[in-house]
C-alpha cells in the first residue's frame, strides 16, 4: 500500500514556504504522493473553519513543491473543475507536469458549497454537467494536435494547443460516491479518490466503480482505489468495529488494523489528512506513522 498526505492549505497556514517544506520532509520520510485542497472564497464551512485565516491556492503550492521535491507524486484533492475554464486549466496542469518530470494526478470533484458558486457566478445546479464537459474538453486539449470541442459551455477549435502533458494520459481521480461520480470514473477515470468512507462503505464502491466500468466497455481495465481519511493518534482504543470507521483515528495498533481493512477493501493508495494547522503536530504524526504503524504492516 502506498501513502499520501494531504498538505494542510485548507487549514490556515500562513505561508506557502511552510507547506513546501512540510512537503520536502514528507518525501524524506517515505510517503509516495502529496496532496493539496480547493475553494477559491471562505465559503460556508471553511468560513467557519479558517476566519480570517489563508486558504492557499492548490497549483500554486504544487508548482512550488515541484520544483524542491524528486521523487513524491503531486495531487489535487480535489480541485473543484466548474470553478475553472478548461483550457487554462489544461495548460496549468500540462506545465505542471512537465516541471514535475511527469508526478501529477488530478483529483477532481463539484462541492457542495452553494454560496461560493454564486459569488463565482457558477450555476450550481449545472456543476456536474459542466465537470463533465470540462473533463472531455481537456481530453481533446490534451490529446489532439488541434483540438476542436463545441458542448453546451465551451467551445474551442483550428488553434493548437501546447504543451501536452508528459503523462499519456494524465491520471485522473474521481471524488464522490454518488450515482453521477461512478459515471463520470466510468467516462473519465483512472482513479476513484472518495472521502472519509469505511472500510465496508469502500468495498461496496468498488463493486459500484467496476459495474460502471464494464457498462462503457472498461471492464478489463484496472482503476487505483484511494480514500482520503482523517488521522489521529489516541490513547484508548475506540469500541466501533473497524471496518466501519471513516477515519484513521485510533491506537497505533488499531490505525494498523483500520489500514489493512481498507486494503482488503480494495485500496491501494489512501492520503492521510492530519486536519490541523500544527505543522509541529503533523510532523510528529507522520513521524510515528512511519515509525510505529507502516512498520507493522510488511
Amino acid at each position: 500500500m502506498r501513502f499520501g498526505l494531504s498538505l494542510p492549505n485548507n487549514q490556515g497556514v500562513a505561508h506557502v514556504n511552510e507547506l513546501v517544506a512540510l512537503a520536502r520532509d514528507a518525501e524524506d520520510i517515505g510517503f509516495d504522493s502529496v496532496w493539496v485542497s480547493e475553494h477559491l472564497f471562505h465559503a460556508s464551512y471553511v468560513a467557519e473553519r479558517l476566519g480570517q485565516r489563508p486558504y492557499h491556492e492548490p497549483l500554486t503550492i504544487l508548482s512550488a513543491v515541484a520544483a524542491n521535491t524528486e521523487r513524491v507524486r503531486l495531487g489535487t484533492s480535489v480541485l473543484v473543475l466548474p470553478f475553472h475554464h478548461p483550457v487554462r486549466l489544461a495548460k496549468t496542469l500540462a506545465s505542471l507536469d512537465d516541471l514535475s518530470g511527469g508526478r501529477v494526478t488530478l483529483g477532481v470533484g463539484v462541492a457542495v458549497t452553494e454560496d461560493e458558486f454564486q459569488n463565482l457566478g457558477v450555476a450550481f445546479h449545472r456543476r456536474g454537467e459542466i465537470a463533465d464537459e470540462m473533463l472531455a474538453a481537456m481530453r481533446c486539449l490534451w490529446t489532439q494536435e488541434i483540438p476542436t470541442h463545441r458542448g453546451k459551455h465551451f467551445a474551442f477549435s483550428k488553434l493548437r494547443f501546447e504543451p501536452k502533458p508528459l503523462q499519456q494520459p494524465l491520471p485522473i481521480w474521481i471524488g464522490g460516491a454518488s450515482e453521477r461520480a461512478f459515471r463520470r470514473l466510468a467516462h473519465w477515470g483512472n482513479g476513484w479518490h472518495p472521502l472519509s468512507v469505511s472500510a465496508k462503505e469502500l468495498a461496496e464502491g468498488v463493486v459500484r466503480g467496476k459495474a460502471a466500468f464494464a457498462e462503457h466497455d472498461r471492464k478489463d481495465e484496472y482503476f487505483e482505489v484511494a480514500p482520503r481519511l482523517v488521522l489521529q493518534f489516541m490513547d484508548e482504543p475506540w469500541e466501533r468495529p473497524v471496518e466501519e470507521r471513516r477515519t484513521c483515528r485510533g491506537t497505533p495498533s488499531e490505525i494498523v488494523e483500520i489500514l489493512r481493512a481498507f486494503e482488503t477493501a480494495g485500496a491501494s493508495h489512501i492520503v492521510l489528512d492530519t486536519n490541523t494547522s500544527d505543522l509541529d503536530a503533523v510532523r510528529g504524526m507522520i513521524e510515528r506513522l512511519f515509525s510505529e504503524v507502516v512498520p507493522e504492516l510488511d
